[in-house]
């Protein structure tokens, strides 16, 4: 049976490729699979416990170092019918967006138009922080001796998809603050001509992806 949880699915998954320490494998959730699965390493070392506990990875205690050790895990038999359950058997959860700058551009009317600028800015340091930590891991998938090279189909796809999202995040914030450079305030604008043009682009690019969809399930 799969997890409960899609974290536990995931470090099974990752403990399909090979064994891993406790802390290797929280390592490499950090350094790739944060980005679309965000959870803290209290939350992974808990959700790595119940694995063990569950009978789904066995603990290895191993030496770590003079009178010092440390736990591996590896996957059993049980956890490698559960990543393939999860895989095969159920759907994934829906899409989420979490960013604040988009929370607070909602709310913008209640504070300054430097306010908002802050936040813009503040985000796209961010998204340039981001990309600076993301790009030593792609440089690593794109030199000679790449890690599981095996799986280069997949993780090319998931590099395609943080570049798209970091993509489509800095024109976000070059569309605001061009609209927001237009205004006397972030107060009592309303449907400019400009916001009508991006209001409609936005709900007809909506519609064409719901007209789509609707044909291909009835076909």
């Amino acid at each position: 049976m799969p997890q409960e949880t899609t974290t536990a699915n995931a470090l099974l998954g990752l403990l399909s490729l090979r064994s891993w320490t406790a802390y290797d494998l929280t390592q490499q959730m950090r350094r790739a699979l944060r980005w679309v699965w965000p959870r803290s390493e209290a939350n992974l070392y808990a959700a790595l416990k119940k694995l063990g506990t569950a009978g789904l990875a066995a603990a290895v205690e191993e030496p770590a170092g003079g009178e010092r050790t440390r736990t591996r895990y590896e996957i059993t038999d049980e956890g490698a019918d559960a990543v393939r359950d999860w895989l095969g058997g159920s759907d994934p959860e829906p899409p989420k967006v979490e960013a604040e700058i988009v929370l607070r551009t909602f709310l913008a009317d209640l504070g300054s138009a430097d306010d908002l600028r802050r936040s813009l800015a503040a985000t796209r340091r961010q998204c340039a922080e981001q990309i600076a930590t993301t790009l030593p891991v792609f440089d690593e998938w794109a030199g000679d001796d790449p890690p599981f090279p095996e799986r280069a189909h997949l993780v090319s796809l998931f590099i395609a998809f943080m570049a798209g999202h970091h993509r489509q995040l800095l024109e976000w914030c070059d569309l605001v603050e061009a609209e927001l450079d237009s205004w006397p305030s972030t107060a009592d604008v309303g449907m400019t001509p400009r916001i009508r043009e991006i209001f409609d682009d936005a709900v007809a690019e909506q519609r064409a992806i719901h007209d789509r969809h609707a044909a291909e399930v009835e076909s």
